[in-house]
């Protein structure tokens, strides 16, 4: 059996190769599929993930004016690596993003916002399984998340799933969702 830490080494490198056209075709395919899924369940309050560039993570980015458009509250984070915790903020287009020094873009000067009324959570990943279990980077900060919120979690890859993770914790909670650029899995 393959420990998590080497998932997470073998996946990273595989997206390292993902070519530019290959990244953006594929990214433009979730990107629809994730706007599909938002509109068919007519969500109105979206976490998601701000994308870490130098993993080539999906980045729905370009999909947020089109959120807005649709009046759809967007909600990002800010990681407090010493507390181990997030905090989170409403993103508006205005809203200064900084990149902190793991690559994850942060918002600056925007609203604090409760997390009690959202209605699905994009959430980053390496890899899935075909039970919705995932592999993250390990830090557990979305496991907390998952854990604090009864809204949709809604994993997005840029792969389909694999087989399965036979390494599981006690405290990973499965996904309700996968988007992929291929196909929508629902474990629900």
């Amino acid at each position: 059996m393959l420990s998590k830490s080497h998932i997470r080494k073998v996946i990273l490198q595989y997206r390292m190769l993902l070519d530019k056209v290959l990244y953006d075709q594929r990214n433009k395919l979730l990107c629809e599929s994730a706007l599909t899924f938002i509109e068919e369940r007519k969500i109105n309050k979206l976490h998601t993930f701000l994308s870490i560039d130098k993993n080539n993570e999906p980045d729905v980015s370009n999909s947020f004016q089109s959120m807005w458009g649709k009046n759809i509250e967007i909600v990002v984070s800010r990681t407090n690596f010493q507390k181990r915790t997030m905090d989170h903020f409403t993103l508006e287009a205005n809203t200064a993003l900084v990149t902190n020094n793991k690559g994850i873009p942060e918002p600056q000067d925007a609203e604090e916002t409760k997390i009690d009324d959202l209605d699905v959570i994009f959430v980053p990943l390496l890899t899935c399984d075909k039970n919705g279990f995932r592999i993250g980077y390990g830090g557990g900060y979305y496991d907390r998340l998952l854990a604090e919120t009864k809204a949709l979690k809604v994993g997005l890859s840029l792969s389909p799933p694999v087989d399965n993770i036979r390494q599981k914790e006690d405290w990973d909670i499965p996904l309700d969702y996968l988007i992929t650029p291929f196909k929508t899995y629902n474990y629900g």
